[in-house]
């Protein structure tokens, strides 16, 4: 009967717990108003310019906007990019002083993926064996 008891317990705290994903994020979303200014043109098009064309890039513009894409083309007073979206678009320039911060955009790796749905899926079969074993074991 204790066994049981647990058992039902573990299940009912792990089916209400919900997902991580459901609450929504528990940091503090940025505000156009918390960004940061502008960094300094002359440095940021001297960054930019050590870019290889086709870079893929995460550009975080100073009203707060994300953008996300490839490099095409670096000039003195802004670049161009071409968006990552599904139906190809016109590519955007955005100008050197409206640019808070520029990062190279890695994306995930594909074995990372596999590792993580790999890990999850044992970690839930072990899950299911210890709860079958306490309730069946008498």
């Amino acid at each position: 009967m204790r066994k049981r008891a647990m058992a039902a317990f573990i299940c009912v705290a792990v089916v209400t717990s919900g997902c991580a994903s459901a609450a929504g994020p528990r940091y503090a979303r940025a505000t156009p108003q918390s960004t940061a200014s502008a960094a300094d043109p002359a440095l940021m098009a001297d960054y930019l310019q050590h870019l290889p064309a086709g870079s893929k890039v995460k550009i975080e513009r100073t009203d707060g906007h994300v953008l996300k894409g490839t490099l095409m083309k670096v000039e003195a007073e802004s670049i161009v990019v071409q968006r990552n979206t599904r139906v190809p678009e016109t590519p955007v320039t955005v100008p050197m002083r409206e640019i808070a911060r520029v990062t190279l955009d890695s994306g995930s790796s594909t074995g990372k993926t596999v590792g993580i749905t790999v890990a999850a899926s044992v970690g839930a079969t072990f899950g299911v064996l210890f709860l079958l074993a306490a309730l069946l074991g008498g």
